[in-house]
């Protein structure tokens, strides 16, 4: 599978191309994307550059247009996809269809991206997505290999993108979940809490059920893996890096149980993961 990796600044760009990521995707402060204003771009300038960089390498930049925006917000969302259209945007990765829609009148060269946040989870709203100008989807945290597979090997000529479930899944419905709210500043999903016989938590799948996942995706023919922003960018390498040994790992024809099993070692010993799991010990 391709890697489709985030940034938040040209550096970052200029990095995870240098490393070999197949597609970049970003978000601009000014523009409402689903993120903290930290996470996205700065300024227009630095995330031109950047789609400039990435289209002179030959791949792909995506902007983030995933979260709603009316009004003046929405006027602004338009003129920046339009002015970074002109630059060589690959594509925008949008949630709601009505903005789809509105980026689609505008002709742009760029491509039209389905957000996860948009809940694509059948074949009717894959049809929709076509419809509305669509070439790729990308699938929602929630949806299994098994329930993907159907919307994988559409009939719409859709491509579709998969988070690197082996390192990070999200337990809840990501734009429905209001967890954090309750912070604005934490994972509250992630904290334990004091109940009935001892301290809870949310439940979360094991490294072996992560590593089954990548493979029933892999297996299923998703085209495109995708790698979340992060605040820590030299976390994001260790991901990305990560996600590298596994799709070596994934050509291999290893069967499920031997994939899952290797993969399992590698997640406590080579990913991000193997610091807090050396902790534990």
């Amino acid at each position: 599978m391709k890697t489709v990796v985030g940034v938040k600044t040209y550096d970052e760009a200029a990095t995870m191309l240098r490393l070999g990521a197949d597609e970049l995707y970003g978000g601009l402060a000014a523009v409402p994307n689903h993120r903290f204003p930290s996470q996205s771009f700065q300024s227009i300038d630095e995330i031109k550059a950047a789609v400039k960089l990435t289209r002179k390498l030959g791949r792909r930049f995506s902007l983030l247009v995933n979260q709603p925006s009316f009004g003046a917000k929405s006027r602004k969302t338009l003129a920046v996809a339009r002015e970074l259209d002109e630059a060589g945007l690959g594509a925008c990765i949008v949630r709601e269809f009505p903005m789809l829609e509105s980026l689609a009148a505008l002709g742009l060269k760029a491509r039209l991206t389905v957000s996860s946040l948009a809940l694509v989870f059948n074949l009717p709203a894959m049809k929709r997505c076509k419809e509305l100008g669509a070439s790729r989807v990308v699938l929602p945290f929630q949806l299994l290999p098994g329930e993907a597979a159907p919307l994988i090997k559409n009939r719409y000529g859709l491509e579709t993108e998969v988070f690197f479930h082996a390192d990070f899944c999200c337990a809840n419905i990501d734009p429905a979940c209001r967890l954090w709210n309750l912070t604005h500043r934490d994972q509250t999903c992630r904290f334990s809490y004091k109940g009935p016989g001892g301290r809870w938590r949310m439940p979360e799948a094991n490294a072996r059920e992560k590593m089954r996942a990548v493979y029933g995706f892999y297996h299923s023919g998703a085209q495109y893996l995708k790698i979340i922003r992060m605040n820590d960018f030299a976390e994001e390498l260790e991901v990305f890096k990560f996600a590298r040994i596994v799709d070596k790992l994934l050509k291999k024809g290893q069967s499920e149980e031997e994939f899952a099993r290797l993969g399992e070692k590698l997640y406590f010993t080579v990913s991000r993961h193997a610091r807090s799991a050396w902790k534990k010990r």
